[in-house]
């Protein structure tokens, strides 16, 4: 309920001040969790200690940019015109709205894609189309492969966000299908397994995107990298 939500937030927001707590807000995804009890438009006192505690780790720039990446963006826009009682909770919302802006303006397209697949609050949008995929398919491999290991994090957690595992199987489905050089490396870390189990899964659209995903993986050939990363 709203009192556990507020603890929690509270418990982070006595966290917040310490040096080290925007790498570990970003490590632990306490930015997401914090961003989630935002995004819920709960009562003003867990508003209050969320987005202050948000605002204490935007000090620090990855863990700003991991919020534009769960869409802390939108949630703080949509809440511009909400009356607060506090004004003080109202100034807290649009300084830390005009910092997440301000981020996100800095970061190109597939930095917001890396930071939204980070927060794993997958959401469709023009970072999960086939232009995006044709330009950065060679991306996949940056970093042996973390956005892949990522992704297949988000299905193999199966979680409720059934919008997030049908994105993030579409997204390895293209991957294997813009780079067939990356089909293998699916394989090893997992995507085909993951993908697999999903395709029984209770939401039709899930089933669909991960008989996609596991079809595009196992079809011999595939398109050659026309972007790079």
């Amino acid at each position: 309920g709203a009192q556990l939500k507020y603890e929690v937030a509270f418990s982070l927001w006595c966290l917040s001040f310490e040096e080290d707590a925007p790498d570990d807000f970003v490590r632990s995804h306490a930015v997401e969790a914090l961003c989630g009890a935002v995004a819920a438009a709960p009562r003003e006192k867990v508003v209050r200690v969320a987005v202050t505690a948000l605002l204490n780790a935007a000090r620090d720039d990855a863990a700003a940019t991991r919020m534009v990446g769960a869409g802390l963006g939108t949630t703080l826009a949509s809440m511009a015109s909400r009356p607060f009682a506090d004004d003080d909770v109202k100034a807290a919302v649009g300084e830390l709205a005009t910092r997440v802006k301000s981020v996100s303006k800095e970061l190109s397209t597939l930095e917001r894609y890396a930071a939204e697949v980070a927060s794993g609050k997958l959401r469709w949008g023009p970072v999960h189309s086939e232009a995006f995929w044709v330009e950065h398919a060679k991306a996949a491999e940056k970093d042996d492969f973390a956005l892949v290991r990522r992704l297949v994090e988000v299905l193999s957690e199966a979680t409720g966000d059934v919008e997030a595992l049908a994105v993030a199987s579409y997204d390895l489905g293209e991957i294997a299908h813009r780079h067939a050089g990356a089909k293998s490396a699916l394989v090893k870390l997992g995507a085909k397994d993951a993908a697999l189990k999903l395709i029984d899964h209770e939401d039709e659209d899930v089933q669909r995107r991960a008989l996609q995903c596991v079809s595009k993986i196992l079809l011999r050939g595939g398109s050659s990298v026309v972007g790079g990363a």
